[in-house]
């Protein structure tokens, strides 16, 4: 696990004693990486679980005896050379020679894990899948510090580099799925239950939007026409009528997100602490954006001043059934208005050509695509008169919006 220390100077003003014993955070001058027991061996990458390293801890961080704790980091460089870190920031890392791993240590002992040496590897050197892999040397080394609990480092130092002799293989790099919220309740025909694309529906993908490429957090979205409805349940801030909630992928309903014992247009997370709020519903009817925050886990429901257009019908068109029109199904309960539809499509290998199957939008039998390139994976989107979009072998909860016109795709397996 990830480590953070716990630094903590004492700072003194002016009026009180500036005694000898005060802490001082000294500079320590060196850091001793071990030689792993593998020897000249070449270590398999994809054949072994890890290598087991090991250090001393500096002796000289404080001139004092209070202890200080200390977080290490383990480097890997393909070049043998630690110049330029890996930033992945950025879109564009030619010229990175070394990549700091995610994972640290306050001991002085860590299991390196193989398949992250692999991983560090391919982001550094970017091989091909049909690449010829042969031994290679890598370089690791040490980065220790000093790290409050702002993240914030302290008197860093580096050690000594090591080589070891690795047999790499490819690692397909993939940045995490944005992660997704479901909505459930009598708002939508009752669905309360955690069957993706029948008892619970995804929100939106918001295109333009950024997500975190770790953790996949970012923000979501649901726009739709939402109706009133009393709270016939007030000691527990429920509506047979107009009543909903979000679930977490856990479906979870302890970390889900609720209303606020009977406020309108109010959503609460329950953190697995808090009571059940009861269920979300709208002040009155109308249009409203619901937006929600992953990472912070927040989540608000606006009224939007706007008069869309009434669809007559909504389709969907493809490979999957012979480029004819079936319908997709709405988001709201049945005898409300609504703007937000979804379909489920199972995408097996006959249906596709060069490995996808390609599709179109039909909003009142109009044709809708995306981008200029026919059959390429787009998985959110503003859809217009461009080109097929593609799906490959899976299964996928479609969604569209005709406010908007942005269309959203979770994969399901």
């Amino acid at each position: 696990m990830a480590a953070l220390a716990f630094l903590t100077f004492a700072v003194f003003t002016a009026c009180e004693d500036d005694r000898d014993s005060n802490p001082t955070l000294t500079q320590p001058k060196a850091l001793v990486l071990n030689n792993p027991s593998v020897g000249d061996a070449v270590v398999d990458l994809e054949k072994s679980s890890s290598v087991a390293l090991t250090w001393s801890q500096p002796t000289d961080y404080t001139d004092f005896g209070a202890p200080i704790v200390v977080t290490y980091s383990v480097q890997v460089s393909a070049a043998g050379t630690f110049t330029t870190a890996y930033d992945p920031a950025l879109e564009d890392n030619t010229g990175a020679d070394y990549i700091t791993l995610d994972e640290s240590t306050t001991f002085c002992k860590y299991d390196l894990l193989t398949a992250d040496v692999a991983t560090a590897l391919q982001k550094l050197q970017r091989w091909s899948e049909d690449y010829a892999f042969q031994p290679t040397d890598v370089s690791l080394r040490l980065k220790a510090a000093v790290v409050d609990d702002a993240a914030k480092e302290y008197n860093v130092v580096y050690s000594n580099p090591i080589s070891l002799k690795v047999l790499p293989y490819y690692v397909e790099l993939k940045d995490a799925a944005p992660i997704m919220w479901y909505l459930v309740g009598n708002m939508f025909g009752g669905k309360w239950g955690s069957d993706i694309g029948e008892t619970a529906l995804p929100m939106f993908l918001a295109p333009g939007k950024e997500y975190d490429k770790k953790t996949g957090a970012g923000e979501i979205q649901y726009l739709n026409y939402f109706v009133t409805g009393e709270y016939d349940a007030p000691d527990k801030g429920e509506s047979s009528t107009a009543g909903w909630k979000i679930q977490p992928a856990s479906f979870n309903w302890d970390y889900g997100m609720t209303g606020d014992g009977c406020k309108y247009n109010f959503i609460k997370y329950r953190n697995g602490e808090s009571a059940d709020g009861g269920h979300i519903v709208a002040s009155e009817n109308g249009y409203y954006l619901i937006t929600l925050n992953t990472g912070a886990i927040t989540a608000k429901m606006e009224k939007q001043d706007i008069t869309p257009a009434v669809l007559t019908n909504m389709g969907i068109s493809g490979a999957f059934n012979g480029w004819t029109e079936t319908p997709m199904l709405p988001y709201n309960k049945e005898g409300v208005e609504n703007h937000a539809w979804y379909y489920v499509l199972t995408v097996t290998d006959d249906l596709c050509t060069d490995g996808v199957c390609g599709f179109k939008f039909r909003p009142n039998g109009e044709w809708e695509g995306f981008g200029s390139v026919k059959n390429a994976v787009n998985y959110c989107g503003v859809a217009g008169s461009g080109e097929d979009l593609g799906l490959p072998v899976g299964k996928y909860c479609i969604s569209y919006n005709d406010i908007s016109h942005e269309f959203s795709i979770v994969v399901l397996q």
